[in-house]
């Protein structure tokens, strides 16, 4: 084989390696989406059927179920059983809270901590997190209810997080903490 031919072989071969990476990626990040299309509501695989109901809504996303309550909801439902009448006054964006979390379910071995990190730096909330020897996971968690709520919708949006429980305490807050933590191994 000559020179160029070579040259032109290679060329094709790197040529379908970035189209197939390239797919990949869009197939990754449209992942939601091909899962609605090509299966039904009853797990079995129908594409055709999908595509039928994703253009007859105009290509829009399903709204969302009234009765389905969201992490934040459901940690301001908790807070306002907590606070109860101590809530007149209470600003959710503004006063500062601590809370004391075991998650159970899958939460060990899934990046779950890391998660919680992330999402806690980016919401400015502060404290830790540490794996628990019976596989579950407990978190001191301290900032605005609401920056709590979005780290707890972070968390129950992670792909492989699967969160069954939570046992949430409210606990007295820790003066001069900054940042947060992954105790543990």
């Amino acid at each position: 084989m000559d020179h160029e031919t070579m040259r032109s072989l290679i060329g094709t071969i790197l040529l379908w390696a970035m189209a197939i990476a390239a797919a990949a990626w869009l197939i990754w990040k449209n992942r939601a989406l091909i899962r609605e299309i090509c299966w039904n509501e009853n797990g079995k695989f129908d594409p055709l059927g999908g595509l039928e109901r994703y253009f007859a809504r105009g290509g829009q996303d399903e709204d969302p179920d009234p009765d389905t309550v969201t992490a934040d909801e459901d940690f301001m439902a908790l807070l306002m059983r907590q606070k109860g009448a101590r809530m007149a006054g209470f600003d959710p964006e503004r006063d500062r809270i601590r809370e004391h979390i075991i998650f159970r379910g899958r939460v060990q071995g899934v990046g779950f901590r890391y998660q919680a990190m992330y999402a806690c730096r980016a919401f400015g909330a502060t404290g830790w997190v540490e794996n628990l020897p019976d596989g579950s996971v407990e978190m001191e968690v301290q900032g605005t209810p609401a920056a709590i709520g979005k780290v707890l919708t972070h968390l129950r949006s992670g792909h492989w997080i699967r969160i069954d429980d939570m046992e949430v305490e409210e606990i007295p807050l820790a003066n001069g903490e900054r940042g947060f933590d992954v105790r543990g191994y």
